[in-house]
């Protein structure tokens, strides 16, 4: 799985891995957006095609394309939906704070 964070992240080219384009047929509505910050849409999915099930996809992907990528993947249940919101408002945390240009507070 490529959607999934390692040690080593942000350290490859993921230039032959493309991102997920929405085709007219196959178009699908998020299922919560969560919001946009420095160019980018955080948004959350339901998908069915994949050979796990039913699951729930945190995605990313620029506001004004149609192009995403998922950067979380979580069971469709009550915890895999809380799950799922803390991971995207965290993503979408740290564009604004690439957006706005500053370094982050320290916790």
């Amino acid at each position: 799985m490529t959607n999934i964070l390692r040690p080593n992240f942000g350290g490859r080219s993921r230039e032959a891995e493309p991102s997920e384009a929405i085709d007219a047929g196959d178009e699908k509505q998020p299922f919560h957006v969560y919001g946009t910050a420095a160019g980018y849409i955080v948004a959350l999915l339901e998908d069915t095609r994949g050979p796990e099930g039913q699951v729930l996809k945190v995605v990313v992907g620029p506001a004004a394309g149609n192009a995403i990528e998922a950067v979380a993947v979580m069971p469709a249940s009550d915890e895999g939906r809380i799950d799922a919101d803390t991971t995207a408002l965290a993503v979408l945390r740290a564009l604004d704070i690439v957006e706005q240009g500053r370094a982050p507070t320290s916790a």
